[in-house]
């Protein structure tokens, strides 16, 4: 339990099972923004508007960060701190 939040404390597992379900929830989002912006938006800024909001919201975890900085290097992006 931690705490100061008093919520209890995941364990590793837990936290590797979130993060995949994350990855699979943006994955699914950047789709639907793709197909509703219609040529308004790219995959590369999405995924860096992705990054910043991860990394300012304090949410972004070890495994999210490698998953990120994969995605936005096959883009050709650089993350934008």
């Amino acid at each position: 339990m931690d705490e100061r939040t008093r919520l209890p404390v995941a364990s590793d597992e837990e936290l590797e099972l979130r993060d995949r379900d994350v990855m699979n929830l943006l994955d699914q989002l950047e789709l639907y923004t793709l197909r509703v912006g219609k040529g308004t938006a790219n995959q590369k800024d999405y995924w860096l508007f992705v990054h910043k909001s991860m990394k300012s919201g304090l949410l972004m975890t070890k495994a999210m960060e490698k998953y990120l900085n994969y995605k936005l290097q096959g883009l050709g992006a650089k993350p934008q701190d």
